[in-house]
């Protein structure tokens, strides 16, 4: 427990009609450096403490992080991979790696040129035989956690228009397309995984939990829309017997989907708790839709093998919505908890004025 330095007893003095107000104790300020028009963050704790926490305090506790990773000539390259990843997402600003028994490897140097390529912010300042150091420039002010999340949102709407066109077209270069679309969640999802981490240390945004669910929820959907870009990719002649099976029923699905994400990314805009819980009533719908779909074409394969084929992709589109299932979830409880001491559902989704 860290040991109190001064303590002063004042006077709470009033404000204007209603404010109250009390000085800040002048050693206090000297010591933190406080000046006009600095920001201060107010903690209130469970036993009705108040706590004054100069910002520039709680971004010394991101700014300039440095960590490094010690690993041997005989580390395997995907274990130096997760360390260096897993730090990145830790909020470390600058990333030493070193070889404590000689040069780096060839392999360890790919592994982590690749990896850092992948990384949103990061580059090499410096490369030894035997040690690299890597800088993170990510300004947090650049990025809001919402802007992430449209962001990642918009991506899946991408990727599932691509996977509808190869199917009607039979194309499997669209199918590409989708391998590139997750790079890119891959990457976004990994800076909006930082951001949660380095946000919630400096306690300036609400839901860090929900935000990280829901973040996740959306990442596992991507995962499983590849999948199903992938069974194509492998069987290319599948996508004639989807398309035959499900004939016009697929740009219906893709309606839906794409209609859902629109909704996902407004709600977050809007902040109305009527529209966030339609969008899981429409999440649930969507599954209900794939069902159908699914059962409705089993009359129409050729082979066992056609279905038995079809039938993978099908889990992947159940698998797809189950997760944006869950997104809508969290979306509801992040919506909800910004209401504040009243959540006003009074309207009965009415549009409000």
């Amino acid at each position: 427990m860290s040991s109190i330095r001064f303590v002063e007893t004042r006077k709470v003095q009033k404000f204007g009609k209603s404010t109250l107000m009390v000085s800040l104790p002048s050693e206090w300020v000297k010591l933190v450096n406080l000046k006009p028009s600095d920001m201060v963050r107010l903690e209130v704790k469970e036993d009705g403490t108040l706590v004054v926490i100069p910002q520039t305090l709680l971004e010394q506790k991101i700014r300039g992080k440095e960590v490094k990773i010690s690993i041997s000539r005989n580390a395997p390259d995907d274990l130096l991979t997760r360390s260096l990843y897993a730090t990145y997402i830790a909020g470390y600003d600058r990333i030493v790696i070193e070889c404590v028994d000689g040069d780096l490897t060839p392999n360890h140097m790919q592994s982590i040129r690749n990896l850092v390529r992948m990384l949103i912010g990061a580059e090499i300042v410096e490369q030894q035989p035997r040690k690299v150091v890597i800088q993170v420039f990510v300004d947090i002010n650049r990025y809001s956690l919402d802007a992430l999340v449209s962001r990642t949102i918009s991506t899946l709407k991408n990727m599932f228009n691509f996977l509808t066109v190869s199917i009607k077209s039979g194309n499997i270069e669209y199918l590409k397309e989708i391998t590139e679309l997750e790079v890119e969640m891959d990457r976004v999802y990994a800076l909006a995984i930082r951001y949660v981490y380095v946000l919630s240390l400096l306690g300036s945004t609400p839901f860090i939990t929900e935000y990280r669910a829901l973040i996740k929820a959306l990442e596992d959907a991507g995962d499983a829309l590849t999948q199903a870009a992938n069974i194509f990719l492998v069987k290319p002649h599948l996508m004639e017997v989807v398309k035959t099976a499900t004939e016009d029923r697929l740009e219906e699905l893709n309606l839906y989907i794409q209609y859902l994400l629109d909704v996902m990314s407004d709600t977050l805009t809007k902040n109305d708790v009527y529209i966030a819980s339609r969008t899981i009533d429409n999440a649930q719908e969507s599954m209900k839709f794939i069902s159908k779909l699914e059962t409705d074409v089993i009359p129409k394969y050729k082979s066992l093998e056609d279905y038995i084929n079809a039938k993978a992709f099908f889990e992947r589109l159940q698998l797809i919505c189950y997760n944006l299932h869950a997104a809508t979830e969290m979306i509801f409880d992040i919506v909800v908890g910004k209401q504040g001491n009243v959540v006003d559902i009074s309207s009965g989704g009415k549009a409000k004025a």
